[in-house]
């Protein structure tokens, strides 16, 4: 019964760059994980994590603009702004009884902003010998947050603690891409090699024990980065294999 309305613009500023504007409403679904109300752990001795059968639908509205530019075939430079406002945000908390564990509850309101730069550059250009061959970057830098629920001001102030926002969870503060990239048409070869640091980000946010005297800190994943490879062949018109390295 959710109506999701969707409309963009696209406009040639010059023969080179083009501007796109975009508006949408979309939905953030809950998971299984997240719903099932009893104890989960990911292995034995782990963080645990107790689903809320009372989760609720998320609802965004989305705000995009970019810009790109592109002077050849072969190059893009490009850089967007994004906004989300949400509606009942699904947000992980912490939590304790005779335990501590996370617990996944919807907020009022969230908002997500930031922009984001991309370059990406075919060698060929360069050197003929280097056809296929593409190098690319990309940065999203990203403002979140979100507003707490009215009894978590609530029990923050009993306890000394002035809080009416945090940061949103699973959202990190920024995001770096690096690739190179291998495309061979004749053999329907694709290869890639992606490097990827992902900025701290918040994993699960603070709380306080049922008895209302014990303060629960925020845990944050802090930053990292990953390395991965990738071949893809194609094996006929219709088949498609894929194998991945990760470090």
């Amino acid at each position: 019964t959710d109506t999701l309305p969707s409309i963009g613009l696209s406009a040639d500023l010059t023969d080179s760059v083009e501007m796109r504007l975009g508006f949408s409403k979309t939905l953030a679904r809950q998971t299984f994980k997240e719903l099932t109300p009893v104890l989960q752990q990911e292995f034995l001795g782990g963080p645990v994590f107790i689903g809320n059968p009372d989760l609720q639908l998320s609802q965004l509205q989305n705000y995009d603009l970019r810009v790109d530019y592109r002077p050849d075939d072969g190059t893009l430079l490009s850089a967007s702004y994004f906004l989300k406002d949400i509606d009942g945000p699904i947000e992980y908390v912490q939590r304790e009884i005779e335990f501590n564990f996370t617990f996944p509850i919807n907020y009022p309101t969230g908002r997500l902003s930031g922009f984001e730069f991309e370059a990406r550059q075919s060698l060929d250009r360069y050197w003929d010998k280097l056809e296929g061959l593409s190098l690319g970057a990309n940065a999203t830098f990203i403002d979140s947050k979100v507003d707490l629920p009215d009894f978590e001001v609530e029990d923050f102030a009993a306890y000394g603690y002035d809080l009416t926002s945090r940061d949103a969870t699973n959202a990190p503060e920024h995001l770096f891409n690096f690739y190179l990239t291998y495309d061979v048409p004749q053999t329907g070869t694709l290869m890639g090699l992606f490097y990827t640091v992902r900025g701290d980000t918040l994993v699960t946010g603070d709380g306080l024990a049922d008895n209302g005297q014990n303060y629960i800190p925020a845990v944050y994943q802090e930053e990292f980065d990953t390395l991965n490879f990738s071949i893809a062949q194609q094996l006929n018109d219709c088949l498609l294999y894929t194998s991945r390295a990760h470090e």
